[in-house]
């Protein structure tokens, strides 16, 4: 009965079936043997192997926030505007060595030049496609044409010639650009490709602090974007894949021919895995001489940290006569210091780099435009140095990249 209390033979007949039981089970598999985990046996590692070395990286430049932002509305049309009528939309790639094109490069723009830019020509919208390998080969051209032949929208980058497009808004945009479009029949060649923005833009230059889409004058480019995609030529298609740049900048009414003489760009990529960009304007011969070049020097180690000269020399060493006095550069040296950094400490950051141009396509107009284009691609060595806890530290540059050289009579 419930109540009444078990006796002492009836636990021990209980505690005797339970421990009968469970030997039965035991042995039967049922009741898994105890495991003990036994303490893990620390593996030794070699002291040297802990220590791994990261590649030295120049100071990095402080940059103002607004300088790193973009909008929609910032990729978009602003040649609309009343005052401004000058626009440039460009995308350039030099392909990798996972390419089938290894070692080639291609540079695409979309351009709404003012109707001085190329003085009696009548055919102010300009497209570039321009194909090229490391060996001399060249594929594409120029073609200006005339005014409405470009066509582009807002927001993001919406931008038409004939059968070439870009069309995308940060971090991704396509690029579809056929040889056709620019004149050049000797072969066909059409060209799609993707490109991804792993870092964040840049303002080389603006007019204004913040909201930099209402600047009459302004310019970004966003660094070492992954690029993939593929190239057709006279039929057959090549996987392409490399490391690009996208620019897009625009300019008032009332910024003239008479005021600028050329400019150069170059975006490269290092060896090293760094990615360099240049630009430097010239203004023209009847502009007071004691006006200094302006330009960008922007050096990405990867990332958003990016290393800034707003100061810096780009000398031509050799050059060819395209019309007059007038000559391109087939040669640069390049050279740019700075001593301090905005804590005020001493760095004596120098940068020198030699720059040649391989691989060109040149449209020249003469009488009465007098304007010159180059357009290809080039090679650059050279090194960087800095200090670094009182410890000079030197780096040894090697790449190549794309260059775009504008030379022009006013």
């Amino acid at each position: 009965m419930m109540g009444m209390k078990m006796k002492k033979s009836d636990i021990a007949i209980m505690v005797i079936t339970i421990l009968i039981a469970s030997v039965l089970f035991y042995r039967a598999g049922y009741v898994p043997p105890k495991v003990i985990e036994e303490e893990p046996i620390e593996k030794q590692i070699p002291q040297e192997n802990l220590t791994v070395q990261k590649p030295p990286e120049p100071p990095s430049s402080f940059i103002i926030p607004s300088r790193r932002t973009l909008t929609s509305i910032d990729e978009g049309c602003h040649y609309k505007s009343i005052l401004i009528n000058r626009e440039w939309w460009y995308f350039s790639a030099i392909f990798n060595d996972s390419s089938e094109l290894d070692g080639w490069g291609v540079m695409i723009s979309f351009n709404h030049m003012a109707y001085g830019d190329l003085f009696g020509q009548f055919k102010p919208d300009l497209l570039t496609v321009v194909l090229y390998d490391d060996s001399g080969n060249v594929y594409g051209g120029m073609k200006n044409d005339f005014r409405g032949t470009l066509k582009a929208t807002t927001p993001g980058v919406d931008v038409k010639f004939e059968n070439s497009w870009a069309e995308g808004e940060y971090p991704r945009w396509h690029v579809h650009a056929e040889t056709r479009d620019v004149g050049y029949t000797e072969h066909t060649v059409v060209i799609d490709l993707d490109f991804f923005a792993h870092a964040l833009p840049i303002w080389t230059f603006n007019t204004r602090l913040f909201n930099e889409s209402k600047s009459k004058f302004a310019s970004y480019v966003i660094l070492g974007c992954e690029v993939s995609g593929q190239v057709t030529i006279d039929g057959k298609t090549y996987s392409v894949g490399g490391t690009g740049f996208h620019g897009h900048s625009w300019s008032p009414i009332y910024l003239r021919k008479f005021l600028i003489g050329g400019w150069d760009w170059m975006q490269v990529r290092l060896s090293n895995g760094w990615v360099l960009y240049i630009s430097k304007f010239y203004p023209s011969s009847k502009v007071v001489a004691s006006i200094n070049p302006f330009g960008a020097l922007i050096i990405s180690t990867g990332g958003d940290s990016v290393t800034e000269f707003k100061i810096f020399d780009l000398e031509p060493k050799t050059s060819e006569k395209i019309f007059l006095f007038t000559k391109f550069p087939t040669r640069f040296y390049l050279s740019a210091k700075k001593t301090h950094n905005v804590l005020l400490e001493r760095i004596d950051l120098t940068m020198s780099l030699d720059i040649k141009t391989i691989s060109t396509y040149q449209k020249v107009w003469k009488f009465p435009t007098y304007v010159g284009f180059k357009v290809g691609k080039c090679a650059v060595n050279g090194s960087i140095s800095w200090l670094d806890g009182g410890q000079r530290i030197s780096v040894d540059l090697d790449g190549e990249g794309n260059v775009w050289i504008t030379r022009m009579l006013p």
